[in-house]
């Protein structure tokens, strides 16, 4: 998808995206923006509102550093809905009021893309030192910068998903999967979780990568009308329906969502692959989630 305010075409480390940003809110100054938290190192972590109606989504990408595609992903899709509300379609606008948290992991994708830098906390480099002794961190980090994987630092099942964790051998900090001490011990999942209950939304999708599938249950529940949402969503773009277990079945945004507020909530895999997905990708999955977001 070509188009001349998102960066689409080079990896979406954390300058990238807020120069997006700013591009996005000097040309539609009907957004609004609001700093929900910081990471732990300090970036700001945005949310932006688009819409007016009584719908209240919100929409969150980049849990994990090596799926920044994500991030790439919803701020293409905010543009596109700003072009379309701007030529005078106001129906989506009118109905829907979506807030969007473009990247939760503003840390871990920085080190997916450019690795270690010099301007690290000392404390820092060295504990991600002894997770990775050869420090080669580019494309292959999840986690936050603490080694805490953020999609797994929620109260939902915590306990049990810390039992499979341990089972797996998954003890300390690491890339991947490792779900922290206790439920929110990250402020970047601080920062999610106050908003969501400040918002208290209609319903919530977690953008991931890979798979092209929705996830739409948590311990084999969902709210009421779910299923029928999830169907709908998977017609439009494609994707299919899949049920978690394992660990993909607790502790993450989705799993607490469900268990606290009893909604819709849906975790959407985007692309196919491995991560980090290939650019070349992107105008498939823009396509894709463009209907998927249609389908609201």
């Amino acid at each position: 998808m070509k188009n001349n305010c998102i960066s689409t075409d080079i990896p979406y480390a954390y300058n990238v995206f807020t120069k997006d940003l700013w591009r996005l809110f000097a040309g539609f100054p009907f957004l609004c923006r609001e700093t929900i938290g910081h990471s732990v190192l300090g970036k700001p972590l945005y949310c932006i509102k688009f819409g007016t109606g009584p719908k209240k989504t919100i929409i969150t990408a980049a849990h994990h550093g090596k799926e920044w595609i994500t991030s790439t992903l919803v701020m293409a899709l905010l543009y596109r809905l700003c072009c379309e509300y701007m030529g005078g379609d106001e129906t989506f606008y009118s109905k829907n009021s979506l807030y969007i948290v473009p990247m939760v992991n503003p840390d871990g994708i920085n080190l997916c893309i450019n690795g270690l830098s010099e301007d690290m906390p000392i404390y820092i480099r060295n504990r991600l030192l002894k997770i990775k002794s050869d420090a080669d961190f580019v494309g292959k980090w999840q986690a936050n910068i603490r080694g805490i994987d953020l999609n797994h630092n929620y109260d939902a099942s915590f306990s049990l998903g810390k039992a499979i964790q341990i089972k797996e051998g998954i003890i300390a900090p690491a890339a991947t999967k490792y779900s922290g001490e206790y439920p929110e011990s990250e402020p970047e999942t601080k920062a999610l979780v106050s908003l969501t209950k400040k918002i208290s939304p209609d319903m919530v999708i977690a953008y991931h990568s890979q798979g092209e599938e929705i996830f739409y249950k948590y311990q084999g529940k969902c709210a009421p009308d779910a299923e029928t949402i999830a169907q709908r969503l998977a017609d439009a773009s494609g994707y299919k329906l899949v049920i978690a277990d394992g660990l993909t079945d607790c502790t993450g945004y989705k799993d607490w969502v469900i268990e606290k507020f009893n909604i819709p909530a849906f975790t959407v895999e985007v692309g196919k692959g491995e991560n980090p997905l290939p650019l070349s990708q992107f105008d498939k999955i823009f396509s894709d989630n463009l209907k998927l977001i249609k389908a609201l």
